[in-house]
């Protein structure tokens, strides 16, 4: 299955979707499904990547895009539409990124530019006073470079997401293969990723510190000869690379060019007589020291996160069970009386499975919540049927908070499509502190805002009937009259809507 695994995350950078790989296998380890292709799919939709599986005839080929995966008793294979045979696979999976997922790269990309811009602006001050301008820009931005390769390397050595082209990383015809290198078994008492993150890191750092200290000929000296250290470190690496493994690895050859380009560099200042302050080594063997203290210290909390990951795991895949689910929810208290509730309905009335939610406006939890309840109305509506209340007290609220949930049942009871309710909703949790945002949803569903005795009295029915069941706390599901047992996230609620569909 791990091979599985990296062909689906192969294929999400080949359409430029690109996750965290380790936190993909974290969240499909944990699926009750594993390794089935709902474990997938699940997965996927987790990360906000929408994703549907077809059974495909002769004619539907030329509807499929470019890359998409087929899917066969061996698993999952990447298929180019050109050279797709239809007989091997009729089975295929497309994948498509949500708003969300599109919101969340913008974040992603906002800080990486931020971060740029950051550097380039402390460069800009740093660099105004010195000597050879130029040269040091370019040395410095071979360093910066340098860290990014590194860091990349470094995530692709720990199985995590990187942002470089698939293409790049994986070409037959250059017979490039990150993946392949970073894992080789032979080498791993060599991690160039390590140590060149380390390098690069403390290069910038001892540049800063020195350039404050005004002492950046003891910096382009000492580096001259720290770099004569580098060359066996590369030419092991490319050794491995050309006569070993004969596979290349971008990202380090990448790297391997920086150190050298840095060194050439080096050449282009003048051979001026260097005198050798000792606090200027103090200082220097001082922060190096730190970084290397600091990159250490990180890795340690990265290699704790991963274990404790791990115990969630398996802590989740036994919780996450359907047999112990199932059996927890069976003893679990029913509710009371179902036929006298007057709910809001949706979905398919004569279904298996009845979800029952009770939800609040104005709390942050439903808000939560939502999202998720949104997803199994979207995913499962044609397939279960659906029942939202509304917690309210309307002798008890005041004017403003009962008009709230008097124009809620209004915009289910009058719209023609049921959906506008649950949309309505959806935005209000949105806007509910916004008096501006109040203001404008008013408007745009003030049409619905009629027959109010009518939904007065629905609301009140769903009062009884919280009060007949003891129901004080939102958000409070039920399923099949049964309450959720309270040992599960609500977000698992989702893992285990197709099971109990039977």
């Amino acid at each position: 299955m791990k091979k599985n695994i990296n062909i689906l995350t192969s294929y999400l950078n080949l359409i430029d979707i690109h996750v965290d790989k380790n936190e993909f296998e974290y969240q499909l380890n944990g699926h009750p499904e594993f390794p089935n292709i709902l474990s997938f799919s699940d997965t996927l939709h987790f990360f906000n990547i929408d994703c549907s599986v077809f059974e495909i005839d002769e004619e539907d080929v030329e509807l499929l895009p470019e890359n998409f995966i087929s899917i066969n008793d061996e698993g999952f294979k990447l298929e180019d539409k050109k050279n797709y045979n239809l007989s091997a696979s009729n089975v295929v999976l497309l994948v498509d990124k949500s708003e969300s997922f599109y919101n969340e790269n913008k974040k992603n990309n906002l800080f990486l530019w931020s971060s740029i811009l950051l550097g380039a602006l402390m460069l800009s001050v740093l660099l105004l006073d010195f000597s050879f301008f130029y040269t040091g820009a370019a040395f410095v931005s071979l360093s910066f470079l340098g860290i990014f390769l590194s860091y990349e390397a470094y995530k692709k050595t720990h199985g995590k997401g990187t942002i470089i082209p698939l293409g790049v990383c994986q070409n037959k015809m250059l017979k490039t293969d990150c993946d392949y290198v970073f894992n080789y078994k032979k080498w791993k008492f060599f991690d160039i990723s390590e140590i060149s993150l380390l390098f690069f890191f403390s290069q910038i750092i001892s540049f800063i510190v020195l350039a404050i200290y005004k002492d950046l000929s003891f910096y382009y000296f000492i580096y001259k000869y720290i770099f004569y250290l580098f060359i066996p470190v590369s030419f092991v690496s490319l050794y491995y690379q050309i006569i070993v493994i004969k596979k290349l690895c971008p990202v380090c050859i990448g790297i391997i060019v920086c150190v050298y380009t840095q060194l050439a560099l080096l050449y282009f200042l003048p051979n001026a007589l260097i005198k050798i302050n000792p606090f200027s080594i103090v200082l220097y063997g001082l922060f190096v020291l730190a970084s290397a203290l600091f990159l250490l210290y990180l890795k340690e909390k990265i290699n704790w996160n991963n274990k404790l990951k791990e115990e969630i795991v398996k802590s989740s895949r036994f919780k996450r069970n359907y047999t112990f689910f199932r059996n927890n929810l069976a003893i679990q208290k029913k509710t009371l009386n179902d036929d006298f509730l007057s709910s809001f309905n949706f979905g398919t009335s004569d279904a298996n499975l009845t979800l029952t939610l009770v939800t609040n406006p104005s709390c942050k939890y439903c808000k939560e919540f939502y999202p998720t309840f949104m997803r199994i109305i979207h995913n499962y509506s044609n397939k279960i049927n659906i029942r939202l209340v509304l917690d309210a007290d309307l002798d008890n609220f005041s004017e403003e908070l009962a008009s709230t949930y008097i124009h809620m049942a209004c915009i289910y009871e009058n719209s023609e499509d049921k959906t506008t309710f649950f949309v309505a909703l959806e935005e209000w949790y949105t806007i509910r502190t916004d008096k501006n945002g109040i203001s404008k949803w008013n408007n745009k569903y003030s049409h619905l805002f009629t027959n109010q005795d009518h939904v007065i009295s629905i609301l009140n029915n769903q009062k009884k009937w919280r009060n007949i069941n003891d129901i004080n706390f939102t958000p409070d599901i039920f399923i099949n009259g049964y309450q959720y047992p309270i040992e599960y996230d609500r977000a698992d609620l989702e893992y285990f809507i197709s099971e109990m569909m039977g």
